[in-house]
């Protein structure tokens, strides 16, 4: 059986590991596949299936670097993880490296950004969102309805910032001087509240 194998839905497509496979062979099978079908998912949601796989949080990183060599890839998901027929959902998914304009990002739980989110790009997590560096596109914390969540950056200049029902946008001055500390962004009394991050 291939390490790594493709089943076409009306959703998109769904890129199934092999749990048998060694992850060194799923990594250089996909490799292969980027290499040669680059195109391949041109438009089209991918739907990463680990079929019982427990994969470190190394190795989510390292797929999303690899997988992102597709052209013009749609949104990509990663699906909850099965062992002992419980369902084991991943907390956090960690992407090491700047999410570009017309980039989109979205992942069901918590997602850390080792890197920037530029003006045009969006990220949207069922959790909280944490980067370590600039923030200035697009962000919604909480997506799947918890106000509960927040989001932080070492400097928060979000073109627009929601956390879960609640929705705020960038003033529109141009001459606003950049943060010089990290500030975090939660909910409130109803209100998006934002504000320096204490680290003592």
């Amino acid at each position: 059986m291939e390490p790594i194998s493709f089943r076409v839905t009306s959703k998109g497509v769904y890129l199934n590991l092999n749990p048998e496979s060694d992850y060194r062979n799923i990594k250089n099978a996909l490799i292969r596949h980027t290499a040669e079908a680059n195109n391949f998912f041109t438009g089209v949601d991918l739907y990463v299936n680990p079929n019982g796989r427990i994969l470190s949080a190394d190795e989510i990183r390292e797929l999303i670097e690899i997988l992102s060599r597709y052209k013009n890839i749609g949104q990509l998901y990663f699906l909850n993880q099965e062992t002992k027929n419980r369902t084991r959902t991943m907390d956090t998914i960690l992407i090491n490296r700047t999410i570009r304009s017309g980039q989109r990002i979205k992942y069901p739980a918590n997602i850390v950004v080792i890197g920037d989110i530029n003006p045009g790009a969006e990220v949207i997590a069922g959790g909280d969102i944490l980067v370590i560096g600039k923030l200035r596109g697009v962000v919604h914390a909480g997506a799947a309805g918890s106000n509960e969540s927040q989001v932080i950056a070492l400097s928060l200049q979000p073109t627009q910032l929601r956390i879960g029902n609640y929705i705020s946008r960038s003033p529109d001055e141009k001459n606003i001087e950049e943060p010089t500390v990290p500030e975090r962004a939660y909910v409130k009394d109803g209100v998006i509240i934002v504000e320096a991050l204490k680290l003592w």
